[in-house]
């Protein structure tokens, strides 16, 4: 045995070095020393009945493997191969009767067996947690709210989630190609996804789909790429979120925004334009702020429905609150005066300050005999005084008695 040593060493060198044995590809030369030791241990534990470290080593490979997270299976074909090379070397020796050769034969045997034991009892572990991770991811996808999808390279789906079904309306929807559940209008867009996918790994944006019975919605997509990691691309993903509720909130959320626009412009023009009742047969449109062309219709449209809905004979159109009194002003007042006479009402104006009075003269305004004052407060007393009056002549003309 002594004088086949050599030759039985160079062998379980060579077994242990040969990737292809192993698929493990490069060892490290540290852990390659350690290992060409042991097979020292190892044979001259064939040769003498004293213990060697060969289940020991065997069980410390495991966790060498672990930790520089070597494939345990190809740990163990590797380290399965090595023993059967031992065995064959202490088989030979117990041939030529070698003393103790027999028992080493059997030290190889349980060295192998408690291996095996170990990296079962480690696959067992692995393939436990990694049910469990699975059961925890399917769970999570089984319920998540959003569309989830996974195709293979080519697009043609391996999985669909219960919510990316019923988008789509239908079960056939975790079959068939991701293509087949997008609006045939977006069929260019697809190829400008796939393309960026590929560049970055994944693309965000917005996709229209089509339902089983030919309704369609828009969704938030992001699809994104998954790879090796040699760069083998393994699966296309899709997460798919159905923007109808966004967009029915978005449509609601504006409908009230223009409802109060709506409200806020009119609010606006009665402010505008307000017309208050003061009396029987008055009223009163205190004006604030600039007059101009567009907001002068407005004036005259509430003037005149306020008269002939309420049959006034005065509108005190009061100025107080008109910082610039300048031409247009002016003429403005006169258009709304015209107005008023024609549908048989007076137009009395107030806040006419001596200010006021200058530039209306300056400008040679003609006021067409229309009754001024410099306070709001005159011209009431002036327009209510008048309505009396006429109410007065009117019961007088029918015999009445006077008006109190």
């Amino acid at each position: 045995m002594q004088q086949r040593r050599p030759d039985v060493l160079a062998r379980l060198v060579e077994t242990g070095a040969d990737p292809a044995s192993s698929e493990l590809g490069e060892v490290p030369p540290s852990f390659r020393a350690e290992l060409d030791a042991s097979y020292d241990a190892w044979l001259d534990g064939i040769e003498k009945p004293e213990p060697v470290p060969a289940e020991a080593w065997a069980s410390r490979l495991g966790e060498t493997a672990q930790v520089r997270g070597w494939d345990g299976r190809k740990v163990l074909i590797w380290l399965e191969r090595i023993g059967q090379a031992m065995l064959e070397a202490a088989l030979d020796a117990v041939d030529e009767g070698v003393p103790g050769a027999d028992v080493g034969a059997r030290r190889i045997v349980g060295a192998m067996n408690t291996a095996a034991a170990a990296f079962n009892r480690a696959f067992r572990v692995k393939a436990e947690e990694s049910a469990k991770r699975a059961a925890v991811l399917r769970s999570v996808t089984e319920n998540a709210p959003d569309g989830i999808g996974i195709a293979k390279p080519d697009g043609t789906v391996l999985y669909a989630n219960p919510a990316f079904c019923a988008m789509m309306g239908s079960e056939d929807a975790s079959r068939g190609h991701f293509s087949d559940f997008v609006h045939p209008d977006e069929g260019p867009k697809l190829a400008h996804i796939a393309e960026v996918a590929e560049r970055v790994g994944h693309w965000d944006g917005n996709l229209r789909y089509k339902r089983a019975d030919g309704t369609s919605f828009n969704a938030r997509l992001k699809a994104f790429r998954v790879k090796s990691t040699d760069g083998e691309l393994i699966a296309r993903c899709v997460l798919v979120r159905d923007a109808t509720p966004e967009e029915r909130a978005e449509e609601q959320r504006r409908a009230l925004e223009e409802e109060m626009q709506t409200a806020q412009a009119e609010a606006l023009r009665e402010l505008a334009a307000p017309l208050l009742p003061l009396a029987e047969g008055v009223l009163a449109m205190p004006l604030v702020g600039s007059l101009d062309a567009a907001r002068t219709p407005r004036i005259i449209e509430v003037m005149l429905e306020g008269i002939t809905r309420t049959g006034a004979g005065h509108v005190i159109v009061d100025i107080t609150g008109v910082p610039v009194v300048d031409a247009e002003v002016a003429e403005s007042i006169m258009r709304a005066a015209r107005a008023a006479l024609l549908v048989g009402a007076e137009v009395v104006l107030t806040g006419v300050r001596g200010a006021v009075a200058k530039t209306l003269v300056d400008l040679d305004v003609d006021l067409g005999g229309m009754d001024t004052w410099s306070t709001l407060r005159a011209g009431v007393a002036h327009a209510i005084a008048h309505e009396r009056q006429k109410r007065q002549k009117r019961q007088t003309r029918r015999g009445a008695g006077p008006v109190r």
